[in-house]
């Protein structure tokens, strides 16, 4: 019976020794599969605000194309042009200072 047991506990540590590493391994597989699997979440939000953003630019390209008041408006606003005849008024703003008591 003493051969028996020194057997079986042969046994149990080979097994553990080769059941062990595997196990740690399939740990640090699982921390990197969680790590692709945020990074592909990320990308995937960046990926649907880059959708919307080339939607509004697609829309703002049809309308420079087919809506001549919106290529008014940007020459107006962005590039700070005027129509023939129009006056232009610059009005500066003064800072109101506080009055001493």
């Amino acid at each position: 019976m003493h051969w028996a047991n020194r057997i079986l506990l042969a046994a149990t540590v080979a097994a553990l020794v080769a059941w062990g590493p595997a196990q740690l391994e399939r740990a640090a597989q699982s921390d990197e599969l969680e790590r692709v699997q945020r990074e592909r979440d990320e990308l995937t939000a960046a990926n649907g605000a880059l959708a919307e953003e080339i939607a509004a630019l697609a829309a703002e390209v049809w309308a420079l194309k087919s809506d001549p008041d919106e290529v008014a408006r940007i020459a107006r606003e962005d590039l700070n042009l005027i129509a023939p005849g129009e006056v232009v008024f610059e009005v500066e703003r003064v800072p109101v200072q506080a009055k001493a008591p």
